[in-house]
């Protein structure tokens, strides 16, 4: 078996102010969905990540179960790799700036990695690392 391509679903509330939101933040839209009034569709990164947006009701009719509460727990963590410490920073403004939340504001946790965590409208959680790989710890061999 040979796995494509591998594409990323999320309910969300209102599908219009969540696709602005996205697109706001740097997300290409799909040029498969640009006319689609049903739903959402950006690519993401150099290898073109698909993300799908869907109203709660369909996503729900797909997986045949509730959508999560996401201002009591966290289901998953989706994680974008940037280029620069400054790419980090920048994402948090124009998170703010579309609406989004910061959970956590960019920092060096761990002296080898910059982050910034922020909630999309839905409270989707979403994390933006710079990783600087010559100062990431090597495991005792």
């Amino acid at each position: 078996m040979k796995i494509n391509q591998f594409w990323l679903n999320l309910p969300v509330r209102d599908l219009e102010k969540s696709k602005m939101f996205f697109k706001s933040i740097g997300f290409t839209p799909n040029p498969v969905h640009t006319a689609a009034t049903h739903l959402g569709s950006f690519l993401i990164g150099e290898n073109k990540f698909v993300m799908m947006l869907f109203p709660e009701t369909v996503f729900k009719g797909f997986t045949g179960n509730e959508i999560s509460n996401t201002s009591k727990g966290t289901e998953v963590l989706l994680n974008i790799d940037a280029q620069s410490r400054m790419d980090v920073g920048m994402m948090a403004d124009l998170v703010r700036k579309a609406g989004g939340k910061i959970y956590a504001e960019p920092r060096e946790p761990e002296g080898w990695m910059y982050v910034c965590g922020f909630e999309d409208l839905d409270g989707h959680r979403w994390c933006m690392l710079h990783m600087d790989m010559k100062n990431m710890p090597m495991p005792e061999p």
